[in-house]
């Protein structure tokens, strides 16, 4: 039956070994039902209800033990007959006689709808490893997820007290990142906790103790199928395939048969058939039959055929409010199915891209020196947010594929589909090639980026970034800024000035992407350092340079030594 249905139970000769030899490798979801339909005490507990069910079918194909009687009869003394009367007798119940073809049909009825009880409390069980392996899988790729964001958040944070301590930002901004740390720390401890409670329900359910629960995962979630089955279909293929619906379906007609015969026979109640030898006084021997039987003179049956009637007025309705409960478990799971897949659709099609284009263009900005290393890096975290979601609504798609199965009664018509690429936890957090931020030539101001925890390499998505110069002094005032004399850093400050030699290997620093800066709202940046990077733009021989900018008006753009008096507002975020 559970064959028929895409699950086919365990034929294991030696659980202990099979087990053993399963939890060496990473756990698959298949493998996890197997361990459960072996080793979890609840199918034990449901396969003895067949010893119930049996042991009434053997009872049932068999005669009632006959009725064995003696009398005995003292004799009259004063007749002088001293002989005893001995009357000897056996009889059966004629009733069960009659009754013994119903009550082997009813028994088997009974048999078989326990076997289907069972069967499907297998498949229950099996949808349930089947979700909470999906849960156990899809927490331990979030975790991984909150992890590296309470990571770059945490190195955020300390990249914030160091321009605190530089006095670049001030104490506000300083306590705003320090809590963002805080609470993308706290949301990865409810991570970790949720996947280690995930890991222990899969645990209990594969009938494994706690010293067996050092097995991996095969942590890999595939991607939602390309397409779902009908919603009538899968109504009416549940209405065929549930075997509880099956189990209903035979215990109903079992009991229907059952009235009809205690309706039709009511009268008949209490009849016993027999003999009997019986030795008389004067030692003659007597034998004959006997017949008992119950006369209906005050009670007709009717309590019997109202106790049938109401029996089969249960069984009808229990049979039709499974029918609704299985027509909306179906439309309600596939319901859910739509939902979660549309999620999934809509991080992976749209937020996803999106928010890896705000990082890419992050990065470039910051490379222009437009933005600070906090935006970068909150735009990096809002990235892992987006991936983080993407987890969720797949992990909640194939739990939801699970319970539409469950709700069906078998394993769904598009499960055939060819198997879609695996969703890995360990790709999205790789660092994706291209739009490196090229930090060599900013100087941080005398502020040693070897300092312990603020390994710029090590933040998550920070990889590729070149720091090569961070950590450099800064230049005294006597060196020349390549041109950059007097220019106002207004809403720029860098602790001391950039540095924009070339790095002490003797490279030169790449060009800008003058492409990209064409395109780029350089109203919100200081005229001075817009004026700078047209320069650069209109002198490189960058093959994306394209114009001559060196004509273009530089109205407004001073050139010369800051003006004492003036004073450039200070950055929310500065390097």
């Amino acid at each position: 039956m559970t064959a028929e249905r895409g699950r086919v139970l365990p034929q294991i000769a030696d659980a202990k070994a099979f087990t053993n030899q399963a939890l060496r490798d990473p756990l698959t979801a298949d493998t996890a039902v197997q361990l459960a339909l072996i080793n979890n005490p609840d199918v034990r507990r449901e396969a003895a209800r067949l010893g119930f069910a049996a042991a009434e079918v053997y009872d049932a194909g068999r005669l009632a033990n006959p009725t064995f009687s003696l009398t005995r009869l003292a004799g009259d003394s004063s007749a002088g007959a001293n002989v005893p009367q001995l009357t000897l007798g056996i009889a059966f119940n004629f009733v069960n006689l009659l009754f013994l073809p119903a009550n082997t049909r009813y028994a088997q009825a009974q048999f078989e709808a326990a076997k289907l009880g069972v069967a499907s409390a297998a498949l229950d069980l099996s949808a349930q490893v089947e979700t909470a392996w999906f849960d156990a899988v899809g927490d331990e790729q979030l975790a991984q997820m909150r992890d590296a964001a309470a990571k770059a958040q945490r190195a955020s944070a300390n990249l914030a007290q160091r321009y605190f301590d530089a006095g670049n930002i001030g104490a506000r901004e300083l306590a705003m990142e320090q809590a963002a740390a805080s609470q993308a720390m706290l949301a990865a401890l409810s991570a970790r906790a949720a996947a280690v409670e995930s890991r222990s329900s899969l645990n209990r359910l594969m009938g494994l103790s706690a010293e067996q629960s050092r097995w991996s995962l095969d942590a890999r979630l595939p991607e939602p199928l390309s397409h779902e089955d009908d919603v009538a279909a899968l109504q009416k293929l549940a209405l065929d395939s549930r075997l509880d619906l099956a189990g209903l379906r035979r215990t109903s007609q079992a009991i229907a048969s059952r009235f009809g015969l205690t309706r039709r026979t009511r009268l008949v109640n209490g009849v016993e058939i027999g003999v009997e030898r019986e030795r008389d006084y004067d030692g003659a021997l007597d034998v004959g039959p006997t017949l008992s039987l119950e006369l209906p003179l005050f009670n007709w049956g009717g309590g019997r055929v109202a106790v049938a009637q109401a029996a089969l007025d249960q069984a009808e309705a229990e049979l039709d409010g499974r029918v609704l409960d299985v027509s909306n478990q179906v439309q309600l799971a596939a319901a859910r199915v739509a939902a979660t897949r549309s999620l999934a659709q809509e991080y992976r099609s749209v937020l996803i891209p999106h928010q890896e284009a705000v990082v890419a263009q992050a990065q470039k900005e910051q490379n222009y020196m437009l933005i600070g290393i906090f935006e970068v890096i909150l735009a990096k975290q809002q990235e892992y947010e987006a991936y983080a979601g993407y987890i969720e609504a797949v992990r909640d798609y194939w739990a939801a594929r699970t319970e539409l199965a469950r709700a069906v009664g078998r394993e769904l018509p598009s499960a055939q589909q060819p198997a879609s690429p695996s969703l890995d936890a360990t790709e999205i957090l790789r660092p994706k090639g291209g739009g490196g931020m090229d930090h060599s030539k900013h100087s941080m101001g005398g502020m040693s980026h070897d300092t312990k925890g603020m390994d710029m390499e090590s933040m998550p998505g920070m990889s590729g970034m070149d720091h090569s110069q961070h950590g450099k002094s800064a230049p005294s005032p006597s060196q020349p800024k390549d041109g950059m004399e007097g220019m106002p850093m207004k809403g720029m400050d860098h602790g001391d000035a950039h540095d924009a030699a070339p790095a002490p290997g003797g490279t030169d620093e790449p060009p800008p992407d003058c492409a990209a800066l064409k395109t780029m709202d350089l109203k919100k940046v200081d005229p001075t350092v817009a004026a700078a990077l047209r320069a650069r733009c209109a002198s490189t021989s960058d093959p994306h340079a394209g114009h001559d900018m060196g004509d273009q008006p530089m109205e407004g753009m001073d050139h010369g030594s800051p003006k004492p008096d003036a004073s450039a507002p200070e950055a929310p975020h500065a390097h």
